[in-house]
């Protein structure tokens, strides 16, 4: 029994320690570029910074708003539906006598989730060269669920990022041909991430079940930044030719909140070894905080061009910063810890760890076109790669990411002289099936492997409604 006893505080302690590898928040990476607003997932945002299409130009170039002339209100939101079919092997292992390694294989489990991401922009002139403009969108977010009884339970269970940032922009005209604007981003955000700690090899050695010590670690945290984002455009062939330039600065996040352990490993003072059969108990630490977390800046190239009076071309290359998130640190986790005396007992403490994400920077290429069929409707058309900013060797169960291609279509339909709806649907399919090696050192004997390939792809549906507020309503 002894043998079994000492190995048991370090893979309890340690497991906490290792679910930071798993990392807090993820994407390619977890940027939502093309859900800042409707229309933008029929053509798959080319064009963004420089078609200047509504007052959701705000965000995506503020320049942009100086060609805006009239009152408007943008509402939209962009329907999130990823897969992540995953298939392969997970391994816990404890090199002590008498314990042999617990291995699961697992065929197509899915813990991606479904989700919508809102938006809102407002738009008003102010005298004759400058617009004011107000964003509500949601740039950063993520969620993936492993059920806690999944074969991967022990390195992610749920995981979530939400993200809401409101700017006040401006843009006006400097010349005929140029325009420049900014806007100031207010964010918050909100993170949850669970994962399970147990000790499964013990359990069979007892006549138990290897979950019979599973315990959830469940943590959650906010924050609040500030960071703003500036844009300028320049316009040529009589608004037929327009380039834009925009930048969204980094921003910097410290999340607060709390720490809850559930489960046996959560009894202070209990002998887990001597009775393994306790009833389970649950412990909070309300002082979780974090390093500084740095949310990348991302940098916008558009350009847009009338090839007709009735056909579009539309491009953009995007560079995301992703190098700003290498390591998270968080402190005060609650985290139990076993005493490695004949008895075993329980003592619950608060961790400080620390992990790697090593996010390296990316590209992103669209490309795009416009096609008026009538004074009504116009259909859009567009596709692109998105590099992923994970690696081989750090990526985990959290987000199995890759870089993906995009097809996209979508149309816009002028109901009314002041309503307009924007209809769109990109598709996302892998450029290959990322891989997945991730080991989670416990100690020196002891370590947590996911060796597994997934099958990743995601479908947008995005839906726009414009009212133009100072428009009539009926022609004449």
């Amino acid at each position: 029994m002894n043998t079994m006893r000492k190995p048991l505080r370090s893979l309890v302690n340690m497991a906490v320690v290792s679910m930071m590898a798993s990392g807090m928040a993820h994407a390619t990476g977890f940027a939502l570029y093309t859900e800042g607003n409707g229309y933008s997932t029929g053509n798959y945002g080319a064009g963004v910074a420089a078609e200047a299409y509504d007052a959701s130009t705000g965000w995506y170039n503020p320049a942009g708003l100086a060609l805006i002339r009239n009152e408007q209100l943008v509402l939209g939101g962009v329907g999130v539906f990823p897969t992540s079919s995953v298939s392969g092997r997970s391994t816990y292992t404890m090199d002590m006598p008498g314990l042999t390694p617990y291995v699961q294989t697992f065929n197509n489990i899915d813990g991606a989730e479904n989700a919508v991401v809102p938006s809102m922009h407002y738009a008003r002139p102010i005298g004759e060269n400058a617009t004011f403009a107000l964003s509500l969108v949601s740039p950063f977010g993520l969620s993936t669920n492993w059920d806690e009884f999944s074969p991967v339970r022990y390195q992610a269970t749920f995981t979530q990022l939400l993200t809401m940032n409101l700017s006040p922009e401006v843009g006006a005209k400097l010349s005929d041909n140029f325009s420049i604007g900014a806007g100031i981003d207010l964010q918050h955000a909100q993170v949850k991430f669970n994962r399970m700690i147990g000790a499964p090899n013990i359990g069979p050695a007892l006549d138990l079940s290897p979950m019979f010590a599973d315990t959830m670690t469940y943590n959650k945290g906010d924050s609040n930044g500030v960071g703003f984002h500036a844009g300028v455009m320049a316009v040529f062939n009589e608004n037929h030719t327009r380039l834009g330039l925009n930048f969204q600065s980094q921003m910097r996040h410290v999340f607060k909140g709390y720490s809850r352990l559930s489960g046996r490993l959560a009894n202070d003072g209990a002998q887990i070894v001597a009775d393994p059969t306790i009833a389970p108990a649950v412990a909070w630490s309300n002082t979780l905080n974090s390093s500084p977390i740095v949310f990348p800046s991302v940098l916008t190239l558009s350009g847009y061009h009338d090839l007709s009076s009735k056909l579009a071309v539309l491009a953009s290359a995007v560079y995301t910063g992703w190098d700003s998130f290498k390591t998270i640190q968080l402190n005060n986790i609650m985290a139990p810890d076993v005493a490695e005396d004949g008895f075993a007992t329980i003592s619950l403490v608060n961790l400080s760890v620390a992990s790697p994400q090593n996010f390296k920077n990316v590209w992103r290429l669209a490309l795009g076109a416009n096609y008026k069929l009538n004074d009504t409707m116009m259909l859009r058309v567009g596709g692109g790669y998105d590099e992923t900013p994970t690696n081989d060797i750090d990526r985990d169960m959290r987000l199995p990411d890759a870089s993906r291609w995009a097809l996209a279509i979508g149309g816009h339909y002028q109901a009314r002289p002041n309503l307009g709806l924007d209809l769109g649907y990109t598709h996302l399919f892998a450029v290959k099936n990322p891989t997945i090696n991730r080991t989670d050192v416990l100690n020196a004997t002891n370590s947590y492997n996911v060796n597994a390939v997934a099958k990743a792809n995601a479908d947008l549906i995005g839906v726009q409604l414009t009212w133009l507020m100072d428009k009539e309503k009926h022609q004449a």
